[in-house]
């Protein structure tokens, strides 16, 4: 069995195509950790996050022959993992004990999620957020979040300060921020700075 840890992303995916298991595998040993850790991170709930990860995976798997990524595998992994949290928070929104977990801030648990913005809106609010940002801030801010690349990590790839890198996204996620002003629900904008953490 010859090893694929050092076959492109691109590459593993057409092996996918090809029903190739080995690539899945790759592919699974790759990014699940990553996966995982980010969605630990947004729903508070390692047994959650392990099921998102493998929901996410056996999905992956059950559209091989037709799996198109446009992006980098990573950041169309990464989303897919933010986009189940989402669900996973929407589904639970309304929960106290839940609530508490994913932010400290005071929120008022009487709001219905139905009379406030849904989460299609949030993410197209925010997408809106991000394509107003300045292009070199925008990239270094996608490199964080949707590639979960860490500070130092960004720095190398773009050859600036990891202090640089900090900066950048701090002032992205303030415009963002800014930018949903007035726009959410006080339990949406709790969403949106959990998702900030």
């Amino acid at each position: 069995m010859l090893s694929l840890s050092h076959v492109p992303d691109l590459e593993l995916i057409l092996l996918i195509n090809q029903e190739e298991e080995q690539a899945f595998t790759e592919i699974y040993n790759r990014y699940w950790e990553k996966m995982a850790s980010y969605a630990v991170r947004l729903t508070k709930s390692e047994e959650e996050a392990a099921d998102i990860v493998q929901e996410i995976f056996v999905s992956l798997w059950n559209r091989r022959t037709t799996l198109t990524v446009k992006s980098t595998l990573g950041a169309y992994l990464i989303r897919s993992t933010r986009n189940l949290c989402l669900r996973y928070i929407e589904r639970n929104i309304n929960t106290s004990d839940f609530l508490d977990k994913i932010t400290e801030q005071a929120v008022d648990n009487s709001l219905n999620i139905e009379e406030s913005i849904s989460l299609k809106e949030l993410q197209d609010n925010i997408d809106l957020g991000i394509a107003k940002l300045p292009k070199k801030m925008r990239e270094v801010y996608l490199l964080s979040r949707d590639e979960q690349l860490s500070y130092r990590e960004i720095a190398e790839k773009l050859n600036i300060a990891e202090g640089t890198v900090k900066k950048q996204v701090s002032n992205a996620l303030k415009i963002i921020a800014d930018s949903l002003n007035g726009k959410l629900s006080a339990t949406m904008m709790a969403i949106f700075l959990h998702l900030l953490k």
